[in-house]
This record gives C-alpha cells, sequence and structure tokens, in this order.
C-alpha cells in the first residue's frame, strides 16, 4: 500500500559493523529486504538537475594546496522528506518497504546530506547503486544522534537509492529529511574504481612499503576527510592527536584552508575516513574498506590567510573512535625546532594512504619564501627520492601531518609546489610551535588550551594507541520508546571495570541513582529525554551523554475504538498542538487544533469506515508521533 503518511524524514552513516555507542556512525553489515523479496521495479524516482559544471570548473581551473582544498563536487539544495516522495509497498507479515530512486545526470557519485535521522527500534536503511554492487548500511535507531543532522558515504555513479525496512509490529514511524544531495563531477576512482586507484600521480608511495616500516603506528591517525563547506564538496587529510591528558578525547588537526568558512552545521556532516590503505607496497587489485565516523565540533584555527597564521584547524570529533578501527593518537612537538629528517602521511587527490620522506632539515620561513626566518609560521620542506619511489604531495593532501625523526608532528600540510611533475618542488607546513599559542592569545586561535587544558608546561607528548583497560561509559535500555507513565530498565555495559556510577535521567523519577544498573525508571511526561552515565575507578572517569535518547509517547485509548479517545500527555504542556487523521492512502480525514490542549485531549473518531485510520500528534509545527488505530 502506499501509505504516504509514514514520510516525514531520514539519515545515514557509515561503514563497519562494531558494538559501539549510539551517537556514533557505524552501520551493520546486511542486505536490502528487496535482495530477497520479488518487488516492483517501479517507485519513485526524483531527477536533481545537474548543475552548471563550465561555470564550476571555470572557479576551479588555478587550483592551489595552498589556495584552497581539493574541489570534487557541490552540494544541491532538495526537500525530500519520507512524507512528501518515495514509494510504500506492503510485504503482508513481513513489515513494509519505503523506496526513493535519487537520479543526478552526468554525475560521477551522488551523496545525501540529511537535516532529521530517527529511525524507530528494528527498522533499517540501506543505500545502493541500481545494481547493488555497492551497499551501505544497514543503519538502524543506534545511529540516531543528538543533533539529527548527519550525511552518507558517496554512491558511485548517477543513481542513488534509498530502502527504508520496517518490520510488521513497528508502530514507531522514522523521521526522515534529506535537504542537500551532492554532485560529485570528479576525484572518484579513489573511492570506486576496482583495478586501480589513478587520481594520484605516479610517483606516490603506498604507505606500507619499506619506507612506511617505522610509521606503522602514526599511519593509524591519519583519516582522509569529505568535507562540506556550504555547497563546496572538497577532500583533506588530517591526523587524530594526542593531548597532555592522555586520554584518547577524539581530537584532529588539519588545516584552516579545508573549509575555511565552514559553520556548525557543516562540520556535522563532514566524513572521516580511517584505515583506507593498500595492505602491501604494490596497489591492490581490489579497493580496500575503510572505517569511517561523521561529524566534528570546531575548537580552534589560525586566523585566514597564510601570512596571518599558521594555517592550522584543531576539531573535536563527535564521536569516539571505536576500538576496531585500531586508533593511533599522534604525538606532536612544539618546540621550534628545525627536524632532521621524517615523512608526511597524506591521501593525494583522495586515494589510498601514502607516505613522502623527507632526508635534510626541514627550513622555517614564511609561506611560499626561501628567506630563512626562525621565528616565522612555517617549515619548508623538500622530498627525497626513496627505495620505491619519489614521494610528494597533492591536492587531498592538505592538512595532512609532518612528522619529525622522532615521529611526532610539527606541523599541518598548506600547500606548495611539490609534483609528480616537480618532484623537487617545496612544499609548506604550518608549523605546530607557532599554532600552539603563538596566535592571537584566545582559546580558539591556539592549541595549547586545548591539548594542555591544565597548562603542565609540556611541549612535547609521544603518540598512543589504544589502552585495552580503558574506561570507557556505555549503557543499553530495555527499550528507549515507552509510553507515558512508562518505566526502562537501564544496563552498564562500559568497558575498563568501573566501581562507581553516577545516572541522570533527565525527565526520570528518579531523576539518577548510583546503582549499576537503575530498574524502573518512571517518565510521566511526553518528550524526548537525555540520559547521562558518569563511570569512575581508581584512576579514570568516563561520562557518556545520550541526548534524546528515551522518547516518550503520549498515551490514546482506547484502541480499538469506534468513537471518543483519549490522548494522555502526562504532565506535558503542549502549545499549538495539531491532530490529523489520515485514511491508509495518506489521504487527510479530519484535523483538529489547540492553542492549548489539557494534558488529557479528547476527540471523536467516529463515522470512519471500519479499518486503520492514522493518527499524527504535531506541536508547534514538529511531530510529536504517529500512531496506528483501530476503527471498529
Amino acid at each position: 500500500m502506499n501509505i504516504r503518511i509514514f514520510k516525514k524524514y531520514i539519515i545515514a552513516v557509515l561503514i563497519i559493523f562494531t558494538f559501539f555507542p549510539a551517537f556514533s556512525q557505524i552501520s551493520q553489515y546486511g542486505l536490502p529486504i528487496s535482495s530477497s523479496q520479488n518487488l516492483s521495479k517501479h517507485f519513485q524516482e526524483i531527477n536533481i538537475p545537474k548543475p552548471d559544471l563550465d561555470q564550476i570548473l571555470k572557479a576551479n581551473e588555478y587550483y592551489d594546496k595552498g589556495v584552497s582544498p581539493f574541489n570534487i563536487g557541490v552540494t544541491i539544495d532538495v526537500d525530500i522528506n519520507i512524507e512528501n516522495s518515495g514509494t510504500w509497498t506492503d510485504l503482508g507479515k513481513k513489515g513494509r518497504v519505503w523506496r526513493l530512486k535519487i537520479v543526478s545526470e552526468g554525475a560521477k557519485a551522488i551523496g545525501i546530506y540529511y537535516s532529521i535521522f530517527s529511525l524507530p527500534e528494528g527498522g533499517k536503511l540501506f543505500l545502493y547503486n541500481e545494481d547493488k554492487t555497492q551497499i551501505i548500511g544497514a543503519f538502524t535507531s543506534l545511529n540516531n544522534s543528538g543533533n539529527k543532522k548527519f550525511a552518507t558515504e558517496l554512491i558511485k555513479g548517477e543513481v542513488t537509492i534509498l530502502e527504508y525496512y520496517q518490520p510488521k509490529g513497528i508502530i514507531v514511524f522514522p523521521k526522515i529529511s534529506i535537504d542537500e544531495v551532492a554532485y560529485v563531477y570528479r576525484g572518484v576512482n579513489s573511492f570506486f574504481n576496482k583495478t586501480g586507484f589513478g587520481d594520484s600521480g605516479p610517483c606516490e608511495v603506498n604507505v606500507n612499503c619499506p619506507e612506511g616500516t617505522n610509521w606503522q603506528d602514526q599511519k593509524k591517525g591519519v583519516a582522509k576527510i569529505l568535507l562540506k563547506n556550504g555547497s563546496s564538496l572538497s577532500l583533506c587529510s588530517g591526523s587524530l592527536i594526542n593531548n597532555v591528558r592522555q586520554n584518547n578525547q577524539p581530537y584532529f588537526l588539519t588545516a584552516n584552508h579545508c573549509g575555511m568558512t565552514a559553520n556548525a552545521s557543516d562540520y556535522n556532516q563532514w566524513i572521516f575516513y580511517f584505515n583506507y590503505e593498500s595492505a602491501e607496497c604494490p596497489n591492490p587489485a581490489e579497493e580496500p574498506e575503510s572505517n569511517s565516523i561523521v561529524g566534528a565540533t570546531l575548537k580552534a584555527n589560525a586566523p585566514q590567510g597564510s601570512s596571518l597564521g599558521s594555517d592550522f584547524k584543531l576539531l573535536l570529533l563527535n564521536n569516539n573512535i571505536p576500538d576496531e578501527y585500531d586508533p593511533f593518537y599522534n604525538g606532536w612537538d612544539a618546540y621550534n625546532n628545525a627536524s632532521l629528517s621524517g615523512v608526511g602521511i597524506h591521501y593525494p587527490a583522495g586515494d589510498i594512504k601514502k607516505i613522502s620522506t623527507y632526508l635534510s632539515s626541514v627550513i622555517s620561513t614564511s609561506y611560499s619564501s626561501v628567506v630563512e626566518d626562525p621565528d616565522a609560521m612555517y617549515w619548508k620542506v623538500v622530498w627525497d627520492e626513496t627505495q620505491t619511489n619519489h614521494g610528494v604531495t597533492e591536492g587531498g593532501s592538505s592538512g595532512s601531518p609532518i612528522f619529525s625523526q622522532e615521529g611526532r608532528i610539527i606541523g599541518a600540510l598548506t600547500g606548495g609546489a611539490a609534483s609528480c611533475q616537480n618532484l623537487t618542488g617545496p612544499d609548506y607546513y604550518g608549523k605546530f610551535s607557532y599554532s600552539w599559542e603563538s596566535n592571537i592569545k584566545h582559546d580558539s586561535l591556539q592549541l595549547k588550551a586545548w591539548l594542555d587544558p591544565d597548562n603542565s608546561g609540556i611541549l612535547s607528548l609521544d603518540g598512543i594507541g589504544v589502552d585495552p583497560n580503558a574506561l570507557f561509559s556505555l549503557f543499553s535500555v530495555d527499550t528507549n520508546t515507552i509510553k507515558v507513565g512508562g518505566k526502562a530498565y537501564f544496563t552498564d555495559i562500559s568497558n575498563g571495570e568501573p566501581d562507581e556510577w553516577e545516572w541522570i535521567f533527565d525527565g526520570g523519577e528518579p531523576s539518577g541513582s548510583t546503582m549499576q544498573n537503575p530498574t524502573g525508571i518512571s517518565y510521566n511526561s511526553a518528550g524526548d529525554y537525555t540520559v547521562t552515565l558518569i563511570v569512575k575507578n581508581d584512576v579514570k572517569s568516563d561520562t557518556l551523554v545520550r541526548k534524546d535518547f528515551i522518547h516518550v509517547q503520549p498515551v490514546i485509548t482506547p484502541n480499538p475504538t469506534n468513537g471518543p479517545i483519549e490522548i494522555f500527555f502526562g504532565k506535558t504542556k503542549y502549545e499549538n498542538v495539531t491532530i490529523t487523521l489520515f485514511d491508509e492512502l495518506g489521504r487527510k480525514l479530519r484535523e483538529y487544533n489547540f492553542s492549548n490542549p489539557p494534558v488529557r485531549q479528547n476527540i471523536n473518531i467516529s463515522g470512519f469506515v471500519k479499518g486503520f485510520v492514522f493518527l499524527r500528534i504535531t506541536a508547534n509545527t514538529e511531530v510529536v508521533d504517529y500512531y496506528k488505530l483501530i476503527v471498529y
């Protein structure tokens, strides 16, 4: 059946199954239910207009690593949601499935950016290309995020299909809304080409060649970034970075010119790819997999322009890095000492991870200058030929770390002249020592405030990997969707053997607990509520905040019915409430409006033909809940 009333919002995320907190953008393996069902091949198709590529390419005709990041696409504004788009198909006892095809002529790849994402427990979302040679998902309620803005990785080609499956018996509706579609016009070979990764130059050296033997820890912290800056999509590189507390806080260092004018909403949709590399020295015959995380918050950056600062940007990723990614938080050196030798690790043109080697001292200078100046903001480096080839940097390498001979970060790449056509051209890295605290004395313009928050005076720090004994707060609940007056039962599943627990239940009764596994927490008001767990042991503490984690629904009685019903909101006082009734085909049957309804609101639905009636409650235009009523 074509149940349009189920359609409103959606969002998705990324790769690799693992058991990890719900706020993490990690998907579960699986196949769309359409792979095992004989479904109609006809469902709604939306065509996205092709952008003016001549104008876009002309704007990017001149490219320099120090002028802008490596642009690969643009986003196009859309208004697509699960209410106004897509086709629902009834699967009988198996439930139902919603599908939508998005097409954009000539696109090398399509990306989806979502303004709202909230999937009910048991629902699954997949995205794939037309022949299902690329499938991402399943995305589930574990992917629901407090900020409700996210992105999904690129799907190769002109067509992307979204498929949401809701098993029988699940009555909570997904909220799915897409506000931008990415049109990628170049730079996708490194994502999808199955016979080689030709986007980077032929002189580049894979990180697992002999040149990378002594850099196996450092490489694990370096990630590729698919960044959004307004309507522009670009590629950069960067690295996880350690802090003096050494608590695996996911700080991430890149260049400020990577998304120089990005806003908070853009950062929440940046995609970070870890472990995207060849397992051996030669390019692999098949594209390697990678691990991905979505979203970050800007903490500090240099003043704009390479002459005004050292071109650094410090982000805090929205999610902790799963142990399964085997992350490494790279060390750093804030002394203004020229390193005698070392390497750069990066993703040129978005290709798999490469390594470049320098065997003579870096030189302190201004950006793009040949004049040595000990107090300048940049390190100039010239790459050397090594055993495998002569690695350099390219577009997409911007923001990547340069390491000293001690294995510590001393700068982030701004740009330069190096290329496979200009092997001895110099590159310039914003000095870590200058970024430390030499910019304007403000926390938002320096690294020290974040990487040494206790003002310890430490100026050099080694990197750290995953601590198997690290304390990590994590919990589960029997169900995160309950009715007004219902109870939730929480279970601590933290890592690291905590011996103290502090729970905070926003909207719950009681509002807190020090038990390890608190049970019977009552919620007596409709709405969405945050749950916080702080765990401690003799050495450490860790906090997990899951925003809007408990969804409390109004109670509707009786159901089934043939006349009046009562909607009980609990203690919640909603304003400007609209209650809308639909039939099974999504046609509006009746609508009620209340500016200030009582906590117990009665309406009459008599007079309808027996069967199913769907009820939607909104407050101040925001959807509160959907319900299925049985009329007899």
